[in-house]
């Protein structure tokens, strides 16, 4: 009897471990592969991981139209037609307050954040990442004027946003520009989400003056 208890206990023990395992926390900075089982819309899929667990998964970097807004059928089947039913590559770089994984998603050799973009069909989300790749594919987009970027074309609520953004960011005075995190020893800037926490308290004017005191790079906002 009490052998039999003991393996129940056991088993249920395995269970909650299998069940609890590969959770989005879990692949945070880390690297995976998956199928693509559905796309929700532009930026949001449901993949399978090489566990059979499925996962909700929201592109890193970029914000697309939602329902109703100028173009969201469009992007929906660009990144539809991009990775449905394809294997890809995800590098965790986040959890969102939706509890879905934010991760860079490669595709056949290409950044799914980078595509989506130069298409014209997203915005940069500069709140949570800068990255000069995103940025260089926006700035071929408009140059081209490829999506919500041609002529006269109706723009989604993102492009607003990224503009009021911008200009907060640009408006920030120099001594503010970095802020760091004297716990972790990472620096954000001013509009990273966790640039106003407790320990964020130590201020610097370039990325080499944080580096030079130790400081690294927020992960999960900041890309060079």
């Amino acid at each position: 009897m009490l052998r039999r208890l003991a393996w129940s206990a056991a088993f249920l023990a395995l269970t909650l471990v299998t069940l609890n395992a590969q959770r989005p926390r879990d692949l945070v900075n880390t690297q995976v592969t998956a199928r693509v089982m559905s796309v929700i819309d532009g930026d949001t899929v449901d993949v399978r991981l090489s566990s059979g667990r499925r996962m909700r998964v929201r592109l890193h970097g970029v914000d697309t139209p939602e329902s109703g807004e100028p173009l969201f059928q469009r992007v929906r089947d660009f990144t539809r037609v991009l990775m449905f039913s394809k294997d890809v590559a995800m590098t965790g770089k986040d959890v969102d307050v939706y509890g879905r994984l934010v991760a860079r998603i490669v595709v056949d050799g290409a950044d799914a954040s980078e595509a989506v973009i130069a298409e014209g069909l997203a915005c940069t989300y500069h709140r949570y990442v800068v990255n000069p790749a995103l940025d260089a594919a926006l700035d071929r987009a408009r140059a081209a004027q490829l999506g919500f970027w041609a002529a006269g074309a109706r723009q989604p609520a993102c492009v607003r946003r990224e503009a009021r953004t911008r200009s907060v960011m640009a408006s920030q005075p120099t001594a503010t520009t970095l802020i760091g995190n004297v716990s972790s020893r990472v620096y954000h800037l001013p509009t990273c989400r966790n640039a106003t926490c407790q320990n964020c308290t130590r201020r610097f004017a370039t990325r080499a003056e944080a580096e030079v005191a130790g400081f690294r790079p927020a992960g999960d906002c900041i890309r060079r």
